[in-house]
């Protein structure tokens, strides 16, 4: 179970201003550093106090008490990229990038630092089997790999450190939604397993020999959504997806849900797979395609 999935809780605990709709998720109305870069207007999270961080760590532990030994618990962190992005703004950053890198890295340094300790409180709680880092700003379409290298990949692998260092014991998972995510980079890092929405096509196709188009349903048969086979991996590392989150969960029926997450299955056979949406499943998703999902995971692998 994953019991929190916002992702403005490390930029609120830095200083974002969030508003709060109904039956929708939080959003950022009001940065800090987007009118002015000085880092000194930066809030000093405390993972104690700051924002809904406790509130956090409170339901980690009130789930563990109500759901048991049992359950597999996992707690999300954002990498620091993206909480950078919302405390400056993401074109502001993106920005920064080519005309101020130094001021960059202050930056990201010190938002590493911050979330450091949210996940050093996360692990201090004792219930979690897993942290997910959500770490979708890592993708071709918004960021060339020289600028990924510099700055998203350091400060993210070192948020992985600290979770490994502070309990060896813990599964790590980093969350990737993006169309076209660094492949490459995710496998290289210290992760014991990636959650994704979007595979590489060419190594499944030219390298796998896995036919998207022919394995999927036609609602979705891989236009823009691919699987991602066992044998692209230079080590085992366990695969967490990736049935579309918002084409077929959203709008398909409860049978093409069941059709399209068996083929999902299937073409995660030859390594460790956990079957799952791509991304969070919307919130006016259907019951009966949510149960559809669960019936073809029961079905077996």
């Amino acid at each position: 179970m994953l019991p929190w999935g916002c992702l403005t809780v490390e930029a609120e605990a830095f200083g974002c201003r969030l508003e709060s709709p109904e039956q929708y998720y939080p959003h950022v109305i009001s940065r800090p550093l987007e009118d002015e870069p000085d880092l000194a207007l930066l809030s000093i999270p405390d993972p104690a106090s700051s924002g809904r961080m406790p509130l956090v760590t409170d339901s980690l532990t009130q789930l563990r008490a109500r759901a048991g030994d049992d359950t597999f618990i996992v707690a999300m962190v954002v990498s620091p990229f993206l909480v950078a992005a919302e405390l400056r703004s993401l074109t502001i950053l993106l920005t920064d990038f080519i005309t101020d890198p130094p001021y960059v890295e202050a930056l990201m340094e010190q938002v590493t630092d911050g979330i450091a300790r949210y996940v050093e409180a996360i692990v201090a709680t004792g219930v979690c089997d897993a942290i997910m880092f959500e770490n979708a700003g890592a993708t071709r379409d918004l960021i060339g790999p020289h600028h990924v290298a510099q700055f998203v990949t350091p400060y993210h692998r070192q948020l992985l450190s600290v979770a490994r260092q502070s309990n060896p014991n813990l599964i790590l998972i980093e969350h990737n939604c993006s169309e076209t995510p660094y492949i490459d980079d995710m496998l290289a890092s210290d992760v014991d397993a990636f959650s994704f929405a979007h595979g590489d096509v060419r190594s499944i196709s030219e390298i796998q020999g896995w036919d998207c188009h022919t394995k999927h349903t036609s609602v979705n048969s891989c236009l823009d959504r691919h699987c991602l086979k066992p044998g692209h991996f230079s080590r085992s590392i366990a695969r967490i997806g990736n049935v579309d989150h918002s084409k077929i969960m959203l709008n398909a029926s409860h049978e093409e849900v069941f059709n399209e997450a068996r083929a999902v299955i299937e073409s995660g056979r030859g390594g460790p797979f956990c079957l799952s949406t791509g991304c969070e499943i919307p919130f006016k998703v259907p019951l009966e395609n949510i149960r559809a999902l669960a019936r073809a995971a029961a079905a077996g692998f």
